[in-house]
């Protein structure tokens, strides 16, 4: 029960001493992109102990509407979904965990706000 949990990337797997990941010292990166209108995005990776990447996608947003996201990995589609803002500074905030490939790994988060059109996007390399 516990690997489908892990792939579905929302909570890390243990490290290779079988207790719970850790984040690696000095390896988080926090990547700022752009967006069509006013609102802000931020990606933030971690290297974790375990061979996985944490990454963190964040939308500073004016409104509560509806917004599509989606992680990309390398190219490939990880992670996707949807969300309304619910926090008092009307933003929200996506926690996954991806596999840390051999190399460096090059990482991108993108959100639509679905009644404006509204697209975000953040990228870089953990």
């Amino acid at each position: 029960m516990q690997s489908n949990v892990v792939a579905d990337g929302l909570i890390p797997a243990p490290g290779p001493d079988g207790l719970p990941a850790k984040r690696k010292d000095d390896s988080k990166s926090n990547h700022f992109g752009n967006c069509q209108g006013s609102s802000r995005v931020k990606l933030r990776t971690t290297l974790m102990t375990n061979g996985e990447i944490e990454v963190v996608g964040v939308v500073f947003s004016d409104d509560d509407d509806v917004w599509t996201w989606k992680f990309k990995h390398n190219d490939d589609f990880s992670f996707m979904g949807e969300v309304k803002a619910k926090d008092a500074d009307r933003s929200f905030r996506i926690v996954r965990f991806m596999v840390d490939l051999y190399g460096a790994d090059d990482v991108l988060f993108r959100a639509v706000n679905q009644k404006t059109g509204e697209a975000c996007k953040a990228e870089g390399t953990a």
